[in-house]
């Protein structure tokens, strides 16, 4: 599914209104509709509806009015000049002081306490900074609310960022129209909007969007075969681990083989070999020294690599000598790129955190955290690679500027080895004929999902990334 910005959001509705001759007024009365149909769901008794003067107000008036004719007992607080109210605004207020219903000026005079829902118009989508103080009296109202709806994007909140600047409604449900609006996929918006639900509102669906969420995580998950062997899942070779963080070579693998890799070759140094046995012996295991390119589809090097001189020139030889193999990096080997322009081309697919962005652009990591659609996917386009930057929601980018935002997984990952079962995850899928962009998105997926199955059932403190790893196959059969 497409996620869009408020200024596409705008693009689709002008489109819709000025070129395929649908009136606004008409979208309207279809968002208030769709609203309407999800508020009836909860059987209220006694509705407040909070409108602004702006065209998410006159949604929220043209949902009172609907609500009345299902015979729900309904309030209206109006907030502003009505005289400065949009055209389909004011519309919708005066059709409403026909009908029998109390419409307030003043928030002073409500008790928020005797209504079942609180629906929230006051300013939807297109903010660009902090709320007006001037509405806090009626933002901390709504947010006393019993059961609070929000009503394309929660007021306050930067539908386009997320950031809700400290002062915005906290809303149980959120109801947006034709497409998720990106800031609300994005922390901290994400925790203000409750549970999110999209509504048709008769606007033409236009394919020229680039962000995307995954909704259909099936369509790209790798065939398997009952004529097969280990050769038709294909070969990976991990270089990654050191001696004080063999377990991030163990992770790798134990992650490629749970997410259906036919053979995982683990190449590290020889006194972590007999751990690596103990703990994956279904994995070859080549020391350091014994270092071979050839027998694999994928080389994903970096995982607990530490940077010594020697692993600085093992990255630089394994980027420049590699026979076109995709190579994903992750960790210690993007530490290391991050210091040489020419090797950030040599990458299929990267896996930086937020810092190690940081260390690759050169730019801070609260820029990054503010603008991670922008970074991954100017990345991606500059050096020709996938870019996976990892966050709460993580943002996976194709050279193209496909974009994908990830949003499985929740605070059980926040744990050392989380990483490395998601580099693992993506050479498998690559290894079994995925294309790299694909195998990232699946991955990311996938990983989160193993994270919420694996934390239902010991909860969020006590998951482990091993624990994530196994549950993977469980994540796979539920897609």
């Amino acid at each position: 599914m497409y996620v869009i910005t408020t200024e596409e959001m705008k693009y689709v509705e002008n489109n819709a209104i000025n070129n395929m001759g649908v009136p606004s007024i008409l979208l309207m009365e279809n968002a208030a509709r769709g609203v309407t149909e999800e508020v009836l769901k909860l059987k209220p008794k006694n509705v407040l509806v909070v409108a602004g003067k702006g065209n998410n107000g006159g949604d929220a008036l043209a949902i009172a009015r609907q609500l009345i004719a299902n015979h729900v007992k309904t309030t209206v607080l109006f907030v502003g000049d009505e005289n400065k109210a949009t055209n389909d605004c004011l519309k919708n207020l005066n059709i409403l002081k026909n009908y029998n219903i109390n419409i307030f000026y003043d928030y002073s005079k409500l008790k928020i306490e005797n209504y079942d829902i609180v629906l929230d118009g006051l300013i939807g989508t297109g903010l660009k900074n902090q709320i007006k103080p001037e509405f806090k009296p009626v933002i901390d109202l709504i947010n006393n609310g019993n059961y609070i709806i929000s009503i394309d994007c929660p007021s306050g909140v930067n539908s386009d960022t997320g950031e809700n600047y400290d002062l915005c409604v906290n809303a149980h449900m959120t109801i947006t129209f034709h497409l998720p609006k990106i800031g609300l996929l994005f922390y901290p918006a994400y925790e203000n909007i409750g549970k999110l639900i999209v509504k048709n509102i008769g606007i033409p669906y236009i394919n020229t969007f680039s962000n995307n969420i995954l909704t259909n995580p099936k369509k790209f998950l790798p065939k398997r075969y009952n004529n097969s062997h280990k050769g038709t899942y294909g070969k990976v070779l991990f270089i990654s681990g050191s001696e004080n963080m063999t377990g991030a070579a163990f992770l790798n693998g134990l992650s490629a083989y749970r997410s259906g890799c036919g053979l995982v070759n683990i190449c590290i140094n020889s006194s972590s070999i007999p751990t690596i046995q103990k703990l994956l012996p279904e994995a070859v295991l080549t020391p350091r020294e014994n270092l071979n390119l050839d027998n694999c589809q994928v080389i994903a090097i970096g995982s607990g690599l530490g940077i010594t001189n020697e692993t600085i020139n093992l990255v630089d030889f394994v980027l420049n000598n590699n026979n076109n193999k995709f190579v994903i990096a992750d960790a210690d080997a993007l530490n290391i790129i991050s210091k040489n322009e020419n090797l950030k081309y040599k990458t299929a697919v990267i896996t930086p955190h937020l810092k190690e962005m940081s260390r690759l652009t050169n730019y801070s990591t609260s820029y990054i955290k503010s603008n991670l659609l922008e970074v991954a996917k100017n990345y991606a386009k500059k050096y020709n690679t996938v870019v996976v930057l990892k966050d709460s929601h993580t943002v996976i980018s194709s050279p193209s500027g496909e974009t994908y935002i990830n949003l499985t997984g929740n605070n059980a990952m926040s744990k050392g080895g989380s990483g490395d079962l998601l580099t693992g995850t993506i050479s498998s899928l690559i290894a079994q004929g995925k294309k790299p962009f694909e195998a990232a998105v699946l991955g990311a997926y996938i990983n989160g999902k193993a994270c919420e199955i694996a934390s239902n059932n010991l909860g969020f403190y006590g998951v482990l990334a091993q624990d994530i790893a196994n549950n993977i196959p469980l994540a796979i059969n539920s897609l």
